[in-house]
């Protein structure tokens, strides 16, 4: 049998990761810069085509393992389709962002993408970026900002026990700024949002540990002022 040749022309598919970490407690982006034309030299995300034996999930997972990074977090942000976004061809890509648990040694890079490095994301913006890559960190950025009120998004940033004070300075790297413990506690156990689970030394006196109440699928929201 011939094989059927279609009339519509197909774009490729490509995912890219938008990768945060907490370094420091400041919220860091993952990112390198392009090894190869074009725009090689120019600050750009991890990405990869979707191989035809992949669903786009799949391709974000084999990309990050290979890096050499593991997420505890990861979502599908949105498709940007720019006929123009890539001067090569006709490239939509589906963009994700993740969280990261931060190496000690920071990944080497490959022939597509070097330099790889931990930056404040923010601070990248008047750099010379590749594509609509940071079109897609800002994006991300927002997202990430606006969902950690209503979704238990920043757990995933510890381990599985946790103090109150860590929980808030994980807010406090997301959002880029302090936060008032006492009414962020208050807001916290009044929707049952985390249990007690024990007691840990910290600098000092000794401080209750909580985990996330995951069994709790109520709706809520977190003022963060």
């Amino acid at each position: 049998m011939k094989p059927v040749k279609d009339k519509y022309p197909r774009p490729a598919v490509a995912v890219d990761l938008v990768l945060f970490g907490i370094i420091n407690q400041k919220l860091m982006l993952f990112r390198g810069r392009r090894a190869a034309t074009p725009h090689k030299g120019r600050a750009c995300l991890p990405g990869t085509y979707v191989r035809e034996t992949e669903s786009a999930e799949q391709s974000c997972e084999r990309k990050i393992q290979s890096i050499g990074l593991a997420h505890t977090y990861l979502e599908q942000l949105f498709t940007f389709t720019d006929p123009k976004r890539d001067p090569r061809e006709r490239v939509v890509t589906i963009a994700y962002y993740g969280l990261i648990a931060v190496p000690e040694v920071t990944p080497l890079g490959d022939a597509k993408i070097d330099r790889l490095e931990w930056v404040e994301p923010e601070k990248t913006a008047t750099e010379s970026w590749a594509f609509d890559h940071y079109q897609i960190v800002e994006m991300a950025l927002q997202r990430l900002r606006a969902k950690i009120q209503y979704a238990p998004v920043s757990p995933h940033f510890l381990t599985n026990e946790f103090t109150l004070t860590e929980l808030q300075g994980v807010y406090s790297a997301i959002l880029g700024r302090k936060l008032d413990l006492s009414n962020f506690r208050r807001d916290l156990l009044k929707q049952e949002l985390v249990i007690p689970v024990g007691t840990r030394a910290v600098r000092g006196p000794t401080a209750t540990t909580y985990q996330w109440s995951w069994k709790n699928t109520k709706p809520f929201f977190l003022s963060l002022g």
